[in-house]
């Protein structure tokens, strides 16, 4: 049996002003923070902080396990339950960074000149987001922020200072192989990615403006199983 495997390890903080040059630009996103717009191009200061990618800690764990038994194999029910070969790859992390913004243009800077055009003001921090109930229909303490009514005027609240889930998966393979000539093999193979069926939420809605405020509305790919054929010669 083979093991490959990483230790759960801290990573160290990582801070910038600026993650990505914002292609997606600054709408709710599958990815993690993808609101990298500066609310005020004149002060760049006010931007550091976490990176997009600053998951604290990560694990990766993968192993490959060929069963020892009947290998050799000279009866049908041998033949058929020996030689097969199981792999896996265990993903953990906590979760990524994002930044609430308000779609309103309290600044009256207008649209961001970018693909999507949106705006990169942010509310007001009255409080702890982090403190939130985490569950789908509010991720975050959306009490925490306040929108900032004073027009002409940018609110206080930092860039990715809200946690967003963690990511968890398993994924499993079984596959076999059978001896069809002496330079030909059958290989069946079948894969099951994520295959606990764990929801993986995505970031939630941190447009202060939208009335699904810090609800979460995407999620990655759910339990997906595929089988396969391959001829090896």
């Amino acid at each position: 049996m083979a093991w490959r495997s990483w230790r759960r390890i801290p990573i160290q903080r990582r801070l910038d002003d600026v993650s990505s040059f914002n292609i997606t630009g600054s709408a709710p996103t599958l990815v993690a923070g993808e609101n990298d717009l500066a609310q005020n191009p004149w002060d760049l200061e006010a931007e550091y902080g976490r990176s997009l990618f600053d998951a604290r800690q990560r694990l990766v764990f993968s192993y490959q396990w060929e069963l020892p038994f009947w290998k050799d194999a000279h009866v049908w029910y041998q033949k058929a339950l020996g030689n097969w070969q199981l792999n896996g790859i265990v993903s953990a992390s906590t979760g990524t960074p994002f930044t609430v913004y308000d779609s309103s243009d309290p600044s009256l800077q207008g649209q961001s000149p970018e693909i999507s055009g949106f705006v990169g003001d942010r509310p007001n921090l009255v409080g702890n987001p982090n403190n939130g109930p985490k569950t789908a229909s509010q991720w975050f303490n959306t009490q925490a922020f306040q929108q900032n009514t004073q027009l002409g005027t940018f609110g206080n609240a930092g860039r990715n200072i809200v946690q967003a889930a963690g990511f968890s998966q398993w994924d499993f393979a079984v596959s076999k192989n059978f001896r069809l000539a002496e330079s030909a093999t059958l290989q069946f193979r079948s894969e099951f990615f994520n295959i606990l069926n764990r929801v993986n939420f995505g970031v939630p809605n941190d447009d202060i403006s939208s009335p699904t405020f810090g609800q979460v509305e995407t999620a990655a790919a759910p339990r997906q199983i595929q089988f396969a054929l391959k001829l090896l010669f």
